[in-house]
Order: C-alpha cells, then structure tokens, then sequence
C-alpha cells in the first residue's frame, strides 16, 4: 500500500479493525521508505494525515455537525431546516477509538521522518557560483550527490501565486541536463556551459547544492534542497 485517501478517516466502512488494518499497511510502507533514508512524498503526507486527525480529535463535540445528515423537516418557526444525523453514538466511538490507535504510530513515524530531514539538511552544503544577479527569480540549481562526479542541472521559476486568495510565493522547477565534472571542468566553471546552452539568460542565478552524505536523490536530495533555495529566494 503506497499512499493513504485523505479522507480515510470517514469514508468507507467505519470500523476499528478495519481502519486498524488499512492504516498498519499503510505506516508498513511509510516505514520501508524511511529505512532507506527516503524522505518524500511520504514525509509530507503523514503530516498532512496528522493534522486532519489532530484537527477531527480536537473537535469532537461538533463531529456530528461535520458527517452527512438526513432532512427531516422544517421549523416553520425558526425557518431552518432539521435534519437527523446518519451517524448514532456507536459510530462517533469507533472513531474516536480509530483515533486513539493511530495517534501515537503517526507521531512515532514523524519522529523518524523528522530525524531523516534534519540529518539531510544538515548534509547538504549550499552556495551560489559566481555573482549573483540582481534578478533571480529565475535561474538554475545544480545537484551535486555524494563523492559523485555526475552533477544534474535544474531550472527554477520563483514567483507569486494566489492560494485561498492569498498571495503566496511558490517555486517551479524540472530537469535541465547532466555534466561530468573533471579536472579541466569542476563545478564551478559549469555556469559558463549553461550561458552557452541557453544565451536568453547571459548572466542568471545559479545555486549549487552538494550533498556531504548518500542520500536518495529523487526523494530526499531534491525536495530539500528546493526548500532550502526556497528560503533563499524569499529571504
């Protein structure tokens, strides 16, 4: 089992062992992944999993205001309409038992994700080659992995965008290409060869972010050194 419906918590059956058995094979998954030093997208779903069920626990009293009800009828009095809850008291137990299970198993595989980020950013060393430009919303990262000689090349796009009618900053990125470093071409004469494959940009930002210890690359390498030029970028 690979990823978990966001809406595991209500949907289907609502039964302990069941849920139990769906949220065990989950974690079991989740756990695979981190003993590999794989970080995402696990990491960020469990949190997000976390959350919800953080947020559903802290509003029990008004858990039956939040499933499906029935219309009954109307109070011509008041002028609201009635409804009867599909959900009876047995239901909101089993829940809140499903919950009290699942609790402390996402905090335990939380802490470990939690241990993996910290050890991962803590090894990856970041700079930027030669001089900074004035505009750099738009650019380059390169990768560099552990003792390797290969290095990938990444576009990057910083910009605002509108969330919940909020303007946030978000960053895009996708792969550019690949290069061997060497002697007579180490890593810090590599900008000079992006200039010559893209002239739009004579003179952009390029971050590099070099990795101190093995770390998977799509799943941990990438997504924190985006977030840390994302701080970077919005500092």
């Amino acid at each position: 089992m690979g990823t978990l419906s966001e809406n595991w918590l209500t949907e289907d059956l609502m039964d302990f062992e069941y849920k139990k058995y769906i949220v065990l094979a989950y974690l079991q998954s989740v756990k695979a992944h981190f003993n590999e030093q794989k970080l995402y997208p696990d990491f960020a779903e469990l949190i997000s999993h976390y959350k919800n069920m953080i947020l559903l626990k802290n509003n029990t009293i008004n858990l039956e205001s939040k499933f499906k009800k029935n219309l009954t009828g109307i109070d011509f009095k008041t002028m609201k309409l009635q409804y009867s809850s599909v959900f009876d008291d047995e239901t909101i137990q089993e829940l809140k038992q499903i919950i009290e299970f699942c609790e402390p198993l996402f905090e335990n595989e939380l802490g470990k994700g939690k241990t993996i980020f910290d050890f991962a950013e803590q090894h990856i060393y970041s700079d930027h080659i030669g001089i900074l430009p004035i505009y750099k919303t738009e650019g380059y990262f390169i990768l560099q992995p552990y003792q390797s000689k290969q290095v990938s090349v990444y576009t990057y796009m910083f910009s605002k965008i509108n969330l919940l009618q909020q303007e946030v900053y978000g960053l895009n990125s996708s792969y550019y290409s690949s290069y061997t470093l060497s002697l007579a071409k180490p890593v810090d004469k590599l900008k000079l060869d992006i200039i010559d494959s893209n002239p739009q940009l004579p003179n952009p930002a390029v971050y590099l972010f070099k990795a101190k210890a093995e770390l998977p690359t799509n799943e941990t390498f990438l997504p924190i050194a985006k977030r840390l030029l994302y701080k970077q970028l919005a500092a």
